[in-house]
């Protein structure tokens, strides 16, 4: 098999394109076994590069396919002929952010994607590679990407409030997931103060051992000090009487 093997196309003509665009890497995410969390943020970075292609270029296409180097990646190249992203490299870098959002779509798809690479060249257009990594247990075999191409093909033909109710259901699973983090972030926290607090109490006995250890060792001193004091007080009462 070669190093690579194409899956589908979709041109960026009409602004439903996008929506097809997203529509066919989250059937593609879930043929492969990506999780539900990884099928919403590669649909998504597709869609959000797509609609950049489509809105700033004029147009232009999704390519997808399986690139076989281990780890077996589920890649999606967004292309135009536009006039390209004069300023790539800082909006790259995170140091300029267009007016128009272009950057902010694009560094978004980044965060989202396993593999990322872009090019831009003045009125020759840009293009945009993301990948998704398979799961260790998915074998992207010529059989296994037929299977997964039949059933895609058989999928009913883009229906824009379906795509719209996905699209619903991605976020509330998203938003399901984004509060089982912070009740998580909450629990840990509260972990961690009460951690704290038992440091801290640590360490306040820690003190008031090390003063009391200080007035033992003082009382000591004097102790020891006045009974010294006290027996060669005697002896040399007795020393003198034997001279």
């Amino acid at each position: 098999m070669s190093k690579t093997t194409t899956l589908l196309t979709v041109d960026l003509g009409r602004e439903h394109d996008v929506v097809l665009a997203r529509q066919r890497a989250r059937q593609l995410a879930t043929q492969f076994k990506l999780d539900a969390q990884d099928q919403t943020r590669f649909a998504t970075a597709v869609s959000e590069l797509a609609r950049n292609a489509y809105q700033y270029a004029g147009g232009g296409r999704v390519d997808f396919w399986i690139d076989h180097e281990e780890p077996a990646t589920l890649v999606a190249r967004v292309s135009d002929r536009g006039p390209g992203i004069a300023r790539l490299g800082d909006v790259l870098d995170g140091r300029y952010v267009s007016s128009t959002g272009l950057g902010i779509g694009i560094m978004g798809a980044r965060r989202l994607a396993d593999t990322f690479s872009a090019a831009s060249s003045p009125n020759e257009g840009t293009a945009i590679v993301i990948g998704k990594r398979l799961p260790a247990t998915v074998r992207a075999t010529a059989s296994a990407i037929n299977a997964a191409m039949g059933a895609v093909a058989a999928s009913s033909a883009l229906d824009p409030l379906l795509e719209m109710q996905a699209q619903s259901q991605e976020l509330a699973r998203t938003l399901a997931h984004l509060r089982e983090k912070q009740a998580e972030t909450d629990r840990l926290a509260q972990e961690l103060s009460e951690t704290n607090r038992g440091v801290l109490a640590l360490y306040a006995e820690l003190d008031e051992r090390a003063v009391y250890l200080e007035r033992v060792n003082e009382l000591k001193t004097r102790f020891l000090s006045d009974l010294n004091h006290e027996i060669r007080t005697p002896l040399n009462a007795v020393r003198n009487v034997a001279r």
